[in-house]
């Protein structure tokens, strides 16, 4: 299970020559079992695929950072999330019935789909630029019931705040661009099954819900807080994260277009800008959407309850200033990593050597010690 959205807000304080809006996604990662995790560094100018398989070699134009499990890099290199230089993310979630193509079509390009989330991040800018490429392209991988057959999908978003859903069904590669029903797919959300129309049609059915109510808890009396959203759905299923993605993302559009009253937030709890502002809001947004701790989703197996699925990381992503941040599990201290920083020079390397940094397990000290200050 994972849910994904985007939150665009006023760029709080402006400085000259910045964009007026902040573009920030955010997604979380839920399994069974556990997964090591590693935030790599790719060069700009990196061979794909890493290793030999069905996808038509490439070498990349951007560099980019992305999540990848370190025990199967050197033989199933498959990136889960990233973003790239020009502030371009991709990102893989599960997606149960996902039919790949055994092989493109003629004059289509393969890509297989184990490498479609280094292929985007590493050739691509902007949505526009990948949905038009995608005309020609289709991904292609292993049956259902194959060892290495995993069911996902695919949600790109640029710096503009543009998004595109990829699917794959009965081995067809279905793209939802900027344009499908007019806009939709820009609020990125995206959880699992069933497919992204099928939640598009489904969401209106929750019209009437809304974040904007008559009453705050200072005022006694009257309507109750949150009486606009009586009827969200409160369970941790695909089809209700969808809807509670969709609804509660909503309120910042519906805030002063200026951030007047609400951005910056107030220099008491150390947030002086709208950046440390909107990264914990959608970190701690995804998880409220989510809502899987360790231990809450069990399964049922001959009899007994064992551990089912759990959120392991969440990620936000600032496509305006080009930065990736993330917490985990057990760690909630935000880590954090800005691209512009970072050399993306050198041409290609061998998996083993790109630089890269735990995720999962958690590095560093998962709380401030204050004990010496008192």
């Amino acid at each position: 299970m994972c849910t994904n959205f985007l939150l665009t807000v006023p760029n709080v304080p402006t400085a000259a020559g910045q964009p007026a809006l902040q573009h920030i996604s955010a997604r979380c990662m839920e399994l069974t079992g556990t997964l090591a995790t590693r935030l790599y560094r790719v060069p700009a100018l990196q061979q794909f695929p890493v290793f030999k398989n069905h996808s038509q070699p490439w070498v990349g134009s951007y560099g980019f950072v992305g999540l990848c499990d370190p025990q199967t890099i050197p033989e199933f290199t498959m990136f889960m999330d990233g973003i790239n230089q020009a502030g371009l993310s991709c990102a893989a979630l599960w997606l149960p019935g996902s039919e790949f193509a055994e092989k493109p079509g003629a004059g289509e390009q393969p890509v297989a789909f184990h490498d479609f989330v280094a292929w985007v991040m590493s050739q691509f800018d902007s949505v526009p630029s990948l949905v038009a490429a995608m005309a020609k392209v289709r991904i292609v991988g292993p049956q259902p019931g194959a060892p290495t057959y995993l069911p996902v999908h695919f949600i790109a978003t640029d710096s503009q705040g543009l998004s595109a859903v990829i699917e794959c069904i009965d081995g067809q590669t279905i793209v939802y661009g900027p344009d499908y029903r007019d806009g939709a797919t820009n609020d990125a959300v995206l959880t699992n099954a069933p497919t992204y129309d099928w939640h598009r049609t489904n969401i209106e059915n929750y019209a009437h819900l809304s974040v904007v109510g008559t009453g705050t808890s200072r005022k006694a009396g009257g309507v109750p807080v949150g009486a606009g959203l009586v009827g969200l759905p409160g369970d941790i299923t695909s089809i209700s994260r969808y809807v509670k993605a969709w609804t509660l993302r909503q309120g910042f559009a519906k805030l002063p277009k200026d951030g007047n009253g609400w951005l910056p937030t107030a220099k008491l709890d150390g947030a002086t800008g709208s950046t440390q502002t909107i990264v914990n809001v959608a970190l701690q947004l995804v998880t409220t959407i989510q809502a899987t701790p360790y231990g809450t989703a069990l399964v049922d197996k001959d009899a007994r309850a064992q551990l089912g699925d759990w959120t392991m990381w969440q990620v936000a992503r600032d496509h305006t200033n080009i930065a990736y941040y993330f917490n985990t599990a057990f760690n909630a201290t935000v880590h954090g990593v800005q691209l512009s920083g970072l050399d993306f020079t050198g041409g290609s390397a061998a998996a083993k050597d790109w630089p890269s940094v735990p995720v999962m397990p958690a590095q560093g000290p998962w709380f401030q010690d204050v004990s010496a200050n008192l």
